[in-house]
């Protein structure tokens, strides 16, 4: 473990006009500011690994500007919360002090990790949605082979107060319970988090189950990535009412 900022770094801040500029933060201003925000996220914490090697510096009179990249392991105190890691960029400007000693003027840091809830590039959301859509035409289908391949063995459904296992709902698509002609999703979102998903969607469905026709609703599903693909655990579907 590493202590951060490092003692080197408290000394640089040492400027009433400071200007840290963090992640997921409001700018601060001045080195009190500064060094209450470090101390009190610190005191999150059991443990951290941190670096930020200098990748490059230029010095024009009294001006210098230093950037780099960091990275970081955080172990917070609460074992409800798990351990992260994150990394990416920053860039400092200082200013040459009338002892020579040169100060941080201003202090900007960036993150290359993804908006939590979401993958790089969008990759994961996408195969989320046509996942959604291939799922959707295996029912429409009533294929009970293909539909079974999209969800986990302990896939539960709820809707509107009633719980169905994978079973029970496999079980009903064989009996020809569901008539399904089209249906229809739209008002798509996916939220990923490593091997976690949530996906929420609206289903206009035209078809009867029972005898009865399906109303459109709001679905929820949630999913895990085992072995590299996607699988539906849970998903509650509630009514949309006119």
């Amino acid at each position: 473990m590493v202590r951060y900022p490092p003692p080197s770094v408290n000394r640089n801040y040492d400027s009433d006009n400071v200007v840290y500029a963090d992640i997921n933060i409001p700018a601060l201003t001045g080195k009190e500011a500064v060094k209450k925000f470090h101390q009190d996220f610190i005191g999150t914490l059991s443990a951290i690994e941190f670096s930020m090697p200098v990748t490059d510096s230029r010095v024009t009179g009294d001006l210098g500007v230093v950037r780099g990249t960091w990275t970081a392991k955080l172990t917070p105190k609460s074992g409800l919360i798990p351990q992260t890691r994150d990394g990416g960029s920053w860039i400092a400007v200082f200013g040459r002090q009338s002892d020579g000693s040169w100060k941080w003027q201003s202090v900007i840091s960036n993150s290359d990790q993804p908006l939590p809830g979401s993958s790089p590039g969008g990759a994961e959301e996408a195969i989320l949605l046509q996942l959604e859509q291939d799922w959707a035409d295996a029912l429409v289908k009533l294929d009970p082979v293909a539909w079974e391949r999209f969800v986990a063995k302990e896939w539960t459904y709820y809707f509107e107060g009633q719980v169905m296992t994978r079973l029970q709902v496999a079980a009903e698509i064989k009996s020809g319970a569901y008539k399904i002609e089209s249906f229809q999703m739209g008002d798509f979102s996916a939220h990923v988090f490593g091997d976690a998903a949530i996906v929420s969607t609206t289903a206009a469905i035209k078809g009867k189950y029972k005898g009865t026709d399906i109303p459109a609703a709001r679905s929820i599903d949630f999913f895990v990535k085992r072995d590299g693909h996607w699988q539906a655990i849970s998903t509650q579907n509630t009514i949309i009412k006119p």
